[in-house]
């Protein structure tokens, strides 16, 4: 491996890392607000763009495994923002901490299980 692809690989590891640690986060029950919530997200926009270059082929069946983890937080038929936004940013978790409940109640008038974060 030469430097660069090291490093593609590296940067590569550390977004699946942030990826699956938030998705992990979301399943203790999300304990900050909506503005973290949605910032968090942006890690699996950037996932995205990595797996748009195309140049590893085992990242779109790691980022599938953990995908299908956050996909199964998300209430069933919920979805909210703009129509062409990707599924990560328009799906609703089931449950939340008190803060981002709230934050989906107030910007999106969705109701979200409050439970107190675990861990």
């Amino acid at each position: 491996m030469n430097t660069h692809e090291e490093a593609l690989h590296e940067r590569t590891e550390t977004l699946l890392d942030e990826w699956r640690d938030f998705v992990r986060a979301c399943e203790a029950g999300y304990a900050w607000n909506a503005y973290e919530y949605h910032n968090d997200l942006s890690v699996r926009d950037r996932l995205q763009a990595t797996l748009d270059e195309g140049a590893d082929p085992d990242l779109p069946a790691q980022v599938a495994e953990i995908d299908a983890q956050f996909r199964a937080l998300l209430q069933p038929g919920v979805q909210v923002g703009p129509e062409d936004g990707p599924w990560w940013h328009r799906g609703v978790l089931r449950y939340a901490g008190p803060e981002l409940a709230m934050g989906f109640k107030d910007w999106f008038q969705v109701d979200v299980e409050v439970r107190e974060p675990q861990g």
